[in-house]
């Protein structure tokens, strides 16, 4: 019989260490997401293509479908800068800004010479005409190195203000619940230690 009680003890303590664990790794995770989200909101105010920038490389979701079937919308195309005008090629995929502002990213359909500097023609992938604007390697923000299908739309979700507040809630509800679970912890104590006491009294 102790045997069987010693075992359920085992059990109970261990139930109780992955309980544990597993609200640490809740409230790390939630945490972890409100931070980025609110990294995202903030950095992204005003341009809601660009995702944060670093090591000399940017991140952007693309928005349509022009690029069909190489990118898709939702994608997160990682943008290489920092390239000399001479290692923009035909056929290279590249990021840049067009004079209202747009951020696209098409394909390189031809070189041309503009104002006595090499520039650039490009064309979406899924479009039937090039592009109108003449593409100026000043106008050029990098090369597309890689391509992480989909995951736009988690970049997108995580800037969600439904999404942030959900996370926020979720994160006071498990504090206060942490707080309440305490509070019977210490009452039960203040019990169990004034009940200890009187049995010292009459013993």
């Amino acid at each position: 019989m102790k045997y069987d009680i010693d075992n359920i003890s085992i059990r109970m303590k261990k139930t109780q260490k992955m309980k544990k664990v597993l609200h640490i790794l809740l409230y790390i995770f939630l945490i972890q997401i409100i931070l980025f989200s609110v990294f995202l909101i903030i950095v992204e105010l005003g341009n809601s293509y660009e995702l944060p920038s670093f090591l000399n490389i940017d991140l952007y979701v693309v928005e349509s479908d022009s690029m069909n079937p190489k990118l898709k919308k939702n994608d997160i195309v990682v943008v290489k800068k920092g390239y000399e005008n001479e290692r923009y090629k035909v056929g290279n995929i590249i990021t840049f800004k067009k004079k209202n502002g747009e951020i696209v990213t098409h394909r390189i359909s031809k070189t041309i010479l503009s104002d006595m500097q090499k520039s650039y023609i490009t064309k979406g992938d899924a479009n039937i005409a090039e592009d109108t604007d003449i593409v100026k390697y000043e106008n050029i923000i990098g090369k597309v190195i890689y391509v992480m299908p989909h995951l736009g739309k988690i970049m997108q979700l995580f800037k969600n203000k439904a999404f942030f507040i959900t996370c926020i809630i979720l994160l006071m509800l498990s504090v206060l619940n942490d707080i309440r679970i305490k509070k019977k912890k210490l009452e039960r104590k203040k019990i169990r230690e004034k009940y200890e006491k009187k049995s010292k009294f009459f013993f």
